[in-house]
C-alpha cells in the first residue's frame, strides 16, 4: 500500500547475487586468540544462552589484554558476525652499508562488525593486517627516522610544493590506502569466492609510541585514563546521520544514484500532499544548520534518503552505517544500488602515547557497536573503574573489565527476554570487546604471544594471500582457510 503522497516502494531484490555454488573464502570460525575447543564454539552458537568467550590461556595475550565477546540473541542463526584480530609483528629495514638491520616493531587490534553475513568479516579479519603491513613497508624509511618531519621530493628547480610532511601523516595514508585495498580485494574476489554481506572495521595500530585508531563504521574506540576521570574519545559512529554531508553531496553531484523512489533532501518531518507550496525546515549537502523551503509534488513523491536518527538512522531505507567493505550486492527498495554511497575510507585519529605517563588503570576500549547500543561512555567508564578498584592487581583484570562490559550490554535472560541490570532492553547484537592497557605501550610483549606473526609471513604479497596449497597457516584472527 502507498503512503499519503508516495508511490509504493518495491521490496529489495537480490540482483547479481553471488552463486551458493561458489567455494566460501574463509569457512566460518571464532577468532584463533581464543584457543577454544570445538565445543565450545559450538556452545557459543547457542542464541539462548549467549555465553561470553574470553581466551584460554590469558597470560598470552599482548600486554595481558582484554577480550570479551558473546553471540547475538537470534537475528543470524548460528553465527556470531563479528570477527576480531590481533597481530604482533614488525617492520625490517637492512642497512647495506652498515651492514645493520633495524626491526621496528607494532601491534594492532581490529574489530570487524560483520552484517548480512558472515563472509566480508572473516576476509577482513584474515588479509587486512597483510594490506596494512605492505604500506607501512613502504614507508618504513621513514619511520625508522628519529625526526618528526619527512620532506617531500625536492625539485631542484621549484622546491616543494608543500610543508614538510609528518610521519605519522605517512603512517595515516598508508592505513587509509590499506582499507581501501581491502574493500577492492573483496571486490575481485566475489568473481570466485562467495564473500556475503559487509562489515564495518575498527584497527588500533601501536606504532612508535603513537596510537592510530582507524574507524571505518559504527564501532567505537574510548581512552579512560588519570584514574579513569579522563575519557576520550578517539572515533565517530559513521551513520547515515553523521555522514550526511558527504552522502548528500554525493547525491547532488550524481542524482542517477538515487534512482526514481529517493531525494536528497532531509525534512525535519515526513511530508504530504496538503504540504505542497507550503515551507517547511529541511537540511542539504551544505548545512549544518536548518532553514525552510517550499515544498513541490516532487518532493512528496520522494523518500529522503536518510530516515531516522541515532542507531535508528537508515540509508535508502536499508542500511544504517555509511562506511566498511563489502556490501557489493547490497540494493535499496527499488532496485538502486547503495554501494556506491558506502566508503572504505577511515577516519584515522592519533594519540601521542608519549605525552604522559599511564598507569595500569589507563586503558583503550575499543568495542563493535553492540556494545554501544546499549552503554554509553559514561557507563562504559564506571564500568570499568568498578572493575579495576575490586581487584587492580590481578592480571587478569582486562580479560574482567571486557567481560563486564559485554555482560553490562547483553544483560540476562527472563520472562521479558534479554534485560539489563536496569531492566531496559539489553543489547541483542553480536558484541565484541577489547581492553587494552596504555601502561604497556613501550613494553616488548612476551616471547609466543597470541597473534605473533610468523616470520615466513612477514613479507607477503595482499593478492596471493593466504598461499595455496597451506590452508591452515594462522593469524591472530580466525583460522586462514581457504
Amino acid at each position: 500500500m502507498a503512503m499519503e503522497g508516495l508511490e509504493s516502494i518495491p521490496h529489495i531484490t537480490e540482483r547479481g547475487k553471488q552463486s551458493e555454488k561458489l567455494p566460501v573464502r574463509y569457512e566460518y570460525a571464532r577468532p584463533m586468540f581464543l584457543e577454544i575447543s570445538q565445543e565450545d564454539e559450538d556452545t557459543s552458537k547457542d542464541h539462548g544462552q549467549r555465553i561470553i568467550l574470553s581466551p584460554r590461556d590469558i597470560s598470552r595475550m599482548p600486554w595481558h589484554a582484554g577480550y570479551a565477546e558473546t553471540i547475538n540473541s537470534g537475528k543470524s542463526l548460528y553465527s556470531n558476525e563479528d570477527q576480531a584480530s590481533i597481530q604482533v609483528t614488525h617492520l625490517t629495514l637492512n642497512d647495506s652499508e652498515k651492514d645493520t638491520t633495524t626491526t621496528i616493531p607494532y601491534i594492532m587490534f581490529g574489530i570487524f562488525d560483520g552484517h548480512a553475513g558472515t563472509g566480508a568479516a572473516l576476509t577482513a579479519a584474515n588479509t587486512l593486517h597483510v594490506h596494512i603491513k605492505e604500506k607501512l613497508n613502504s614507508i618504513k624509511h621513514f619511520v625508522a627516522r628519529e625526526k618528526a618531519n619527512v620532506v617531500t621530493e625536492d625539485d631542484p628547480g621549484l622546491g616543494c610544493i608543500t610543508e614538510p610532511i609528518p610521519t605519522e601523516s605517512l603512517v595515516m595514508g598508508t592505513l587509509e590506502e590499506a582499507f581501501a585495498e581491502m574493500d577492492d580485494q573483496i571486490r575481485r574476489e566475489r568473481e570466485t569466492y562467495r564473500i556475503k554481506g559487509g562489515c564495518t572495521a575498527i584497527v588500533a595500530l601501536f606504532l612508535q609510541g603513537k596510537l592510530y585508531i582507524s574507524n571505518a563504521g559504527d564501532c567505537r574506540a574510548i581512552t579512560l585514563t588519570d584514574d579513569f576521570e579522563k575519557l576520550t574519545e578517539l572515533s565517530m559512529d559513521f551513520t547515515p546521520e553523521t555522514d550526511r554531508k558527504r552522502l548528500q553531496t554525493l547525491a547532488y553531484l550524481q542524482p542517477q544514484l538515487l534512482g526514481k523512489y529517493f531525494g536528497r533532501i532531509e525534512y525535519q518531518r515526513r511530508l504530504r500532499k496538503k504540504d505542497i507550496g507550503q515551507r517547511v525546515l529541511y537540511r542539504d549537502r551544505h548545512m549544518s544548520g536548518w532553514s525552510y523551503r517550499s515544498v513541490s509534488e516532487d518532493d512528496i513523491n520522494r523518500v529522503p534518503m536518510i530516515i531516522g536518527h541515532g542507531k535508528r538512522a537508515r540509508l535508502m531505507a536499508t542500511i544504517g552505517t555509511t562506511r566498511g567493505f563489502g556490501d557489493h550486492d547490497l540494493e535499496a527498495p527499488g532496485g538502486q544500488w547503495i554501494k556506491p554511497f558506502l566508503t572504505p575510507i577511515p577516519e584515522v585519529r592519533i594519540a601521542d602515547l608519549y605525552s604522559q605517563e599511564y598507569k595500569e588503570g589507563d586503558v583503550l576500549v575499543i568495542a563493535s557497536d553492540g556494545l554501544w547500543e546499549r552503554i554509553t561512555n559514561t557507563e562504559a567508564q564506571e564500568i570499568v573503574r568498578e572493575t579495576f578498584n575490586s581487584n587492580p592487581l590481578d592480571e587478569k583484570i582486562y580479560t574482567q573489565m571486557a567481560r563486564d562490559l559485554v555482560l553490562a550490554a547483553r544483560g540476562t535472560f527472563g520472562k521479558k527476554g534479554w534485560r539489563t541490570k536496569k531492566d531496559q532492553i539489553a543489547s541483542g547484537d553480536d558484541i565484541t570487546v577489547f581492553v587494552i592497557p596504555l601502561c604497556c605501550h613501550q613494553t616488548p610483549v612476551q616471547p609466543g604471544c597470541l597473534g605473533e606473526t610468523c616470520d615466513d609471513l612477514l613479507e607477503v604479497n595482499p593478492a596471493t594471500y593466504p598461499p595455496s596449497g597451506n590452508p591452515e597457516l594462522t593469524d591472530g584472527g580466525a583460522p586462514v582457510r581457504n
